[in-house]
């Protein structure tokens, strides 16, 4: 049983419907990433656990109680961070912790011992008497975290953490989010940046036509996808041709100038096809071996669907 248990989850605003029969079970102490199209529901899905929209049908329960049964005390145990920023502009790093520390009926002592704490933990430390306003992007999203951090909650949902964000700078937001993770903090994020989910997330969700399509691991959606390797090779002429008749190759594509061989055989498959080459005097432009991306197994799976 999870921290989180989703069952049988229904939402929809007047006939519209967002989530239909949506099930979800989320380990405490990991990171899980839901993942969709735009439109998919994915925020509408946080929202729902947390408590801002009320379900239509199911329930959500949280360490075995209903999130609606589930006291104020209890509901303390949440962070959440939207897509929008949350904190005040006109207020400083430290101004803006010490009004959300007093939205969570933090003591005096407690918001201050915290926000020195976590201010230090996320990097703001130096800056904590700079206005919001006045922070670089990279800034203004680790005080977003910070001010969800501020009662140290126990389950910390983030609504697509890393938008906008040049890819140095979501390099970071990545870093902080497992560091809040190996403090043991359970994770829930949403993301269209597959790319950050891969690199973070233990497991994933698909969202997907209203429902939970699948759910695992990201070996586990590469099984489901049934291509685990790619053998990727270019070479100058561009003619493929031979290499696919004296390999034998039965699944591939061709791409721009280069081919593209999936096999179970990576290794063996990609030996033989060196040799072609060398025989056929072709010159090698560049040949590797590599799993499917996140981003391409997603897109298998939906189309599939």
């Amino acid at each position: 049983m999870g921290i989180i248990e989703v069952k049988n989850l229904t939402k929809r605003f007047k006939d519209h419907v967002i989530l239909d029969n949506v099930n979800l079970d989320i380990p405490e102490n990991k990171i899980l990433g839901i993942i969709g199209i735009n439109g998919s529901g994915k925020t509408t899905l946080l929202k729902t656990i947390i408590g801002f929209y009320k379900v239509n049908r199911g329930e959500i329960f949280y360490r075995g109680k209903r999130i609606n049964k589930v006291s104020r005390s209890m509901k303390k145990e949440f962070g959440y961070t939207s897509q929008d920023s949350s904190f005040y502009n006109k207020l400083t790093v430290k101004e803006n912790m010490y009004y959300f520390g007093t939205l969570y009926g933090l003591s005096h002592k407690d918001v201050k011992n915290n926000t020195k704490e976590i201010l230090q933990f996320v990097e703001l430390e130096e800056v904590k008497n700079t206005l919001a306003q006045n922070l670089s992007g990279g800034m203004q999203r680790r005080l977003d975290l910070a001010c969800s951090m501020i009662h140290k909650p126990r389950v910390l949902i983030l609504d697509e953490p890393t938008e906008d964000l040049d890819p140095s700078l979501r390099r970071d937001i990545v870093n902080v989010i497992k560091k809040i993770n190996k403090q043991g903090t359970t994770v829930i994020i949403t993301s269209h940046l597959l790319e950050d989910v891969e690199n973070l997330c233990d497991i994933i969700a698909v969202l997907h036509e209203h429902k939970v399509m699948h759910i695992g691991s990201v070996e586990d959606l590469r099984k489901l996808y049934g291509k685990q390797e790619e053998i990727h090779v270019e070479i100058e002429s561009a003619n493929y041709d031979r290499i696919i008749q004296f390999a034998n190759l039965k699944d591939y594509e061709k791409e721009e100038n280069k081919l593209i061989v999936y096999t179970a055989e990576a290794e063996k498959t990609l030996h033989m096809i060196l040799h072609i080459i060398e025989n056929d005097k072709e010159r090698l432009v560049y040949a590797d071996i590599r799993k499917p991306s996140l981003g391409e197994v997603f897109k298998a799976l939906t189309k599939k669907k």
